[in-house]
């Protein structure tokens, strides 16, 4: 992604644009979403219930890409691609991957 920033920053415009698209992923996010929830409700410790959030949170933004317009759609889209949150995000994310693989795989 950090080699191909201006495609990536394409194909966040054409997903923001495009309702057939948005509603693919939102298929398969839901359903991804729907997988979890069913195989992990463990709530006992941070990491398994961050995982079990995880599903749910999947869930509800897939039923919101399935369902709303594109007005609504470019008013939720508050992250842009150039923006400084998309890096925070990212770093966020990175992080909390690397917490959860040592979790499941103990590699540190």
């Amino acid at each position: 992604m950090l080699i191909r920033r201006g495609w990536f920053k394409s194909v966040i415009t054409q997903f923001v644009e495009e309702p057939a698209l948005r509603f693919m992923i939102g298929i398969l996010m839901f359903f991804g979403g729907i997988f979890m929830i069913v195989s992990h409700q463990d709530w006992s410790n941070f990491s398994s219930g961050f995982i079990s959030f995880l599903g749910w949170a999947v869930t509800v933004k897939g039923i919101l890409y399935m369902n709303l317009s594109n007005n609504a759609f470019r008013k939720m889209a508050w992250i842009k691609a150039n923006g400084k949150y998309g890096w925070i995000l990212g770093l966020i994310s990175l992080a909390l991957g690397i917490y959860l693989l040592n979790f499941a795989y103990t590699l540190f």
